[in-house]
């Protein structure tokens, strides 16, 4: 019996056409909550970059990639990145090496808008505020989106001892604590509710998705997933544009 629904945003709750969720995704939402089973938002977003039509609409809230996670009783897992990396990939973004999105929890910047951010931006619809790099060190930092291919990961991955990278885009990377990942902010929210994991569905589209789909008992892979995530997934359904998230619950007999 599944007790728990996990739901990445973008490529998965959001299409890329609309940037809104579907309707027969809301119904989905709410028929599961009809039946008892909490649904949670696993994403790399922080929540002042969530569409407003997502919050308060959910249990619990798995955020910056598992990095800060809370729900209405309060935070329950909070995991930033060591000081020193942080002072790494500043000191490489202010050589030029890259575009730096850093993501501090109750405010996100990014250091310059570059081409692939202004297109991240379109894709999914964000404008993407500019801000100073020293304002890296004012707050914690979550978690950073380093702009570029997979050759730039190795160019900060040399330098710092306690990140790693991951992706769900081209475009980009995210960066965040060694031991982190929506691996640990989903397990933190399991047993926040005492739920075990095979009791534990996840839906994802991205690479970052697939430390979460290896602690549920049950994944689900967006028919617009990469293929590496398809290949890890329980179950494969239709796009998230083609009623993607609907067509899993039926199929799982969740709603």
């Amino acid at each position: 019996m599944i007790k728990a629904a996990f739901f990445d945003i973008d490529g998965t709750l959001v299409g890329f056409k609309t940037h809104r969720v579907a309707e027969s995704t809301w119904r989905a939402i709410e028929r599961m909550r009809e039946r008892g089973i909490k649904v949670i938002i696993a994403s790399g977003r922080s929540m002042s970059e969530m569409q407003d039509e997502l919050k308060g609409r959910f249990d619990a809230y798995v955020t910056m990639n598992g990095q800060l996670c809370f729900d209405a009783e309060g935070t329950y897992r909070d995991a930033h990145i060591d000081d020193g990396d942080v002072r790494v990939l500043v000191e490489q973004a202010r050589e030029g090496l890259y575009d730096l999105y850093v993501m501090q929890g109750v405010r996100s910047f990014v250091n310059h808008r570059g081409p692939l951010v202004e297109e991240l931006g379109r894709q999914v619809g964000l404008e993407y505020e500019l801000g100073s790099l020293d304002m890296a060190f004012e707050l914690p930092v979550y978690q950073f989106n380093v702009f570029g291919g997979p050759e730039v990961e190795d160019v900060f991955l040399s330098k710092t001892e306690h990140v790693v990278a991951t992706r769900w885009n081209k475009l980009f990377c995210d960066v965040i604590p060694a031991e982190g990942g929506k691996d640990y902010g989903v397990r933190a929210t399991l047993e926040r509710y005492d739920i075990a994991p095979e009791e534990a569905v996840a839906f994802g589209d991205g690479e970052n998705d697939l430390s979460m789909f290896d602690v549920v008992g049950t994944s689900v892979a967006m028919g617009n997933a990469w293929d590496i995530v398809k290949e890890r997934a329980s179950h494969i359904t239709t796009d998230v544009d083609d009623d993607g998230i609907w067509n899993a619950c039926v199929e799982l007999r969740l709603v």
